[in-house]
């Protein structure tokens, strides 16, 4: 990150809508003082709020917040931002690779599709929660992550689940083979009914690949087994 205090994730809108900031209130102030961790790769955050079928008024919309390139950026950034629970209806975060941009178009994105869930109270109530999973090892860990949800109680499973997700990215522990170069990116949808999170990954023909990543999504992403990941490769016109 560049500057000292995180960018208005809603300053393309906010001065239309009046609509507050997706980032909470406070400025983003990080110690280059203390030792870094760098990420094997750096990844972008963006944002949007508009919901459109117009492509071009949609690229407009979006914005790009902070690239984080150590592991002291990404636990900053996940502190910082608004939990998705707490997003306004359309709204969307994008986390993915640098120099990527979370568009069909992207020439690393144009052979690609997504691997998307739909987060709705019926399956993520049926997500287990015994001591193996992702999510029983990170809420015991006391890192400062705990504090996304504003309180002292339980986090949101849609929460949980994006960080769980975005954790595994950073890591490399999602993606498939030893370089690891399939998975782009991911977006969390917040909707009024059914809340979506999205893989995209860039081959959409390496089955192998995709059949890997799915499992790899239900197990880092704390989902239910019975959850019902479905592939979609980009242009294809299906959701």
């Amino acid at each position: 990150m560049a500057d000292s205090t995180v960018r208005d994730m809603d300053a393309t809108h906010a001065s239309a809508t009046g609509e507050k900031a997706a980032t909470k209130e406070r400025p983003m102030i990080i110690d280059r003082g203390i030792a870094t961790h760098p990420l094997n790769r750096a990844w972008t955050l963006w944002y949007d709020s508009v919901s459109t079928y117009d492509c071009h008024q949609w690229e407009l919309s979006l914005v790009q917040v902070m690239t984080v390139r150590t592991v002291e950026d990404f636990f900053a950034m996940l502190h910082y931002c608004k939990p998705p629970h707490v997003l306004r209806v359309s709204a969307q975060y994008h986390f993915f690779r640098e120099g990527v941009k979370p568009m069909w178009e992207d020439p690393s994105n144009k052979a690609g599709g997504k691997l998307w869930v739909s987060l709705d109270e019926k399956a993520l109530g049926e997500r287990s929660g015994g001591e193996g999973s992702p999510r029983s090892r990170k809420e015991s860990d006391g890192n400062s992550c705990n504090s996304l949800s504003g309180s002292g109680g339980k986090k949101p499973d849609l929460d949980i689940i994006w960080e769980n997700v975005l954790i595994a990215m950073v890591g490399e522990y999602l993606d498939y083979g030893v370089e690891g170069e399939h998975i782009m990116g991911v977006v969390l949808s917040k909707r009024k009914y059914h809340n979506r999170i999205a893989l995209w990954v860039k081959d959409a023909s390496d089955k192998e690949a995709l059949a890997a990543i799915e499992k790899q999504l239900v197990k880092e992403g704390g989902l239910p087994p019975t959850a019902k990941i479905i592939f979609t490769p980009h242009g294809s016109g299906k959701s």
